[in-house]
């Protein structure tokens, strides 16, 4: 066991360095901490390699205002006009992605904000969770962001890996710079993206279901998962 997550580790590390090598200043890297039970904690985030999920902390950001991200950072470029706020950097988020085997598809070529083809990718399930009344509860990210004026069935809503751009000129992690993680208006320098972008063409139709949600400033949990458990074994 002891051997096995030594060769997790390694290989975790071994594809993130690249990433988190900058010549300019990066956000702050938490340390890979193995938790035992193929469980490991990166700064905030919990990886259940076993369950294929990991967990964020975070919190309720903006609400009833034109959105295009679901997820950025603390302090991101896109900070105003993302539904959450979580704990973690562009890097530590790819590296709880490729913990859980996640890589980009070689298939995928180039893609830029707004264009509306499919995008294509290793498939990623994103819920989010809050305390309420003291119960806890769970919704899917779609139905979490999207209201009845959107035109979208939640249920529709798929979303892949894409991994972020691997370099900026500088060598600096491009979600690193910009803090956006999961996005939806198809950003190239979100580490996950939706299959078909959300409100494109029809600006402001995505700002959050308020009467689904908890007010700004709630904590929450975001809970990135892989259909079928982890994309590989180690």
């Amino acid at each position: 066991m002891k051997r096995c997550h030594g060769r997790l580790l390694a290989f975790a590390l071994a594809a993130w360095l690249p990433f988190a090598q900058a010549q300019a200043p990066t956000p702050p890297v938490g340390e890979l901490k193995p938790l035992g039970k193929d469980r490991f904690q990166v700064g905030r985030i919990v990886v259940d390699k076993r369950a294929g999920t990991f967990t964020v902390p975070g919190r309720v950001h903006v609400l009833g205002q034109p959105l295009e991200y679901l997820a950025t950072a603390p302090g991101g470029m896109k900070e105003y006009e993302t539904l959450l706020e979580v704990d973690a950097s562009g890097s530590e988020f790819n590296l709880a992605c490729i913990l859980l085997g996640l890589e980009r598809d070689p298939k995928l070529g180039p893609f830029y904000q707004f264009s509306q083809a499919p995008l294509i990718g290793p498939r990623v399930t994103l819920d989010i969770a809050w305390v309420e009344g003291g119960k806890r509860r769970q919704v899917s990210a779609a139905e979490a962001l999207l209201n009845p004026e959107a035109g979208v069935k939640p249920e529709t809503v798929e979303w892949v890996y894409t991994g972020s751009i691997s370099a900026q000129p500088n060598g600096q992690f491009a979600a690193d710079v910009t803090g956006t993680l999961v996005g939806f208006v198809h950003d190239a320098n979100s580490i996950i993206e939706s299959v078909q972008g959300l409100g494109i063409g029809a600006y402001g139709s995505v700002s959050g279901n308020t009467a689904l949600l908890p007010p700004v400033g709630t904590p929450i949990e975001l809970i990135v998962g892989v259909p079928g458990g982890s994309q590989k074994t180690r």
